[in-house]
């Protein structure tokens, strides 16, 4: 199995949020393994990604995040140390893909969120996230996070329940197409999957 150390930022990230929530974890195992992963969840608000990121250790997450986020730079460190990489979200590069395609094969995990919003609502998956595991070659694994939308000051003091669950592993077939209609029955695939986890 291949474990990924985490950062002195990442562990003390984890001591902090603890103060926040109470989480409840299932199927982290599906998280191991020497090939790289792509985690696709749904996306409520900004606090998702780290709790997400927080169950799914001892694995860093590393993620897509709007690049504005790093104009400003405490957050974009922030954002930076937590695994988190620039991508301008209204047109994404070439050169973000790669990167996501070079970190899923270098055997890293990757967090992407392919409704590609934060909202509670059915939003039909966009096929980013299947285009890129075809090109990857990648493992995916569906995941579903309950709880709230943001971190707040009260939480301190009341801790919200917290649910994560990483879903069982959708292969990618070696010889797989990376056309249009190919990335779309995975897209299908794996919002099926997504839909069964909540």
């Amino acid at each position: 199995m291949s474990v990924s150390n985490p950062s002195l930022f990442i562990r003390v990230l984890k001591v902090v949020l603890s103060r926040f929530g109470r989480v409840t974890v299932s199927g982290v195992e599906n998280l191991y393994g020497p090939e790289g992963k792509i985690v696709v969840c749904n996306h409520v608000g900004w606090a998702d990604p780290l709790w997400i990121g927080y169950s799914a250790l001892p694995f860093t997450l590393h993620q897509m995040a709007k690049k504005e986020l790093f104009d400003n730079p405490v957050i974009g460190w922030f954002v930076r140390n937590g695994g988190g990489f620039p991508i301008d979200r209204g047109r994404p590069s070439t050169a973000a893909i790669k990167q996501v395609i070079s970190l899923v094969q270098q055997g890293k995990r990757v967090l992407i969120f392919p409704k590609g919003t934060r909202t509670r609502d059915q939003i039909e998956a966009k096929r980013g996230a299947a285009t890129i595991a075809l090109h990857a070659k990648a493992t995916i694994i569906p995941a579903h996070y309950e709880g709230p939308e943001h971190i707040r000051l009260i939480h301190l003091f009341r801790r919200p329940v917290i649910r994560v669950t990483f879903g069982a592993p959708i292969s990618t077939p070696l010889d797989a197409s990376t056309d249009k209609e190919a990335a779309l029955t995975l897209t299908a695939k794996l919002e099926n999957a997504m839909s069964a986890l909540a």
